[in-house]
């Protein structure tokens, strides 16, 4: 029910202020357990991956958003699932394991914190291990807009001009987790995502 109300309280506020326009979400509508891997520039990130997919999403998020008046409490609707910074290695990755177990989308942002200034920064290998322990493909996401709507250091999001958000989506990346020890491969599997998720948070993509 809490679900519900806060995407459809998203979702009256993209229609009023931020249109969001998704490419190749096809993508992320099929069955089972799916790892979505997003860049991240603004608190409003989680809010409109969450209007734009149909399937519900459980990001793992920094407990830090939740603190954040009114969008904590929807992100909190929309399932997202707190984690301590200073203990996350472990707990996130526990939770993590157990919303793929039950067939879910599992949503991270493996920057591990916002840009500062909208460029992606290296990315965490945390998301690589999920992947390999749980053999669940990753889905790279590029978000395009949310910057301007509501950087970080903003107080509250700008409702002044009616302004576009874009949600790239990528094809369905698998690992190979018979080399999920393979330290060389995590590296470059995690710089395949990155890679990946730049070009699709490009403005011009």
């Amino acid at each position: 029910m809490f679900y519900k109300i806060a995407r459809f309280m998203g979702c009256i506020l993209s229609f009023l202020f931020w249109p969001i326009k998704t490419k190749d979400k096809k993508h992320l509508d099929k069955k089972g357990p799916l790892i979505l891997a997003a860049n991240h520039v603004s608190y409003l990130d989680p809010i409109v991956l969450g209007i734009a997919i149909k399937r519900q999403i459980h990001f793992i998020a920094k407990k830090e958003v939740f603190e954040v008046p009114i969008l904590g409490l929807i992100v909190k609707s929309l399932g997202a699932i707190p984690v301590d910074r200073d203990r996350a290695n472990l707990a996130s990755i526990k939770k993590s394991l157990n919303i793929l177990k039950n067939g879910s989308i599992l949503g991270i942002f493996p920057e591990g914190t916002r840009s500062l200034d909208g460029k992606l920064l290296k990315l965490n290998a945390g998301l690589i291990k999920i992947a390999l322990m749980s053999n669940v493909p990753i889905i790279p996401v590029g978000i395009n807009g949310t910057f301007d709507i509501y950087p970080p250091g903003a107080k509250i999001p700008s409702f002044l001009k009616r302004k576009h958000i874009y949600i790239n989506v990528g094809k369905s990346i698998y690992l190979d987790n018979t080399r999920e020890k393979d330290i060389e491969y995590q590296k470059e599997s995690l710089s395949l995502i990155e890679n990946k998720i730049k070009e699709l948070s490009n403005p011009n993509s």
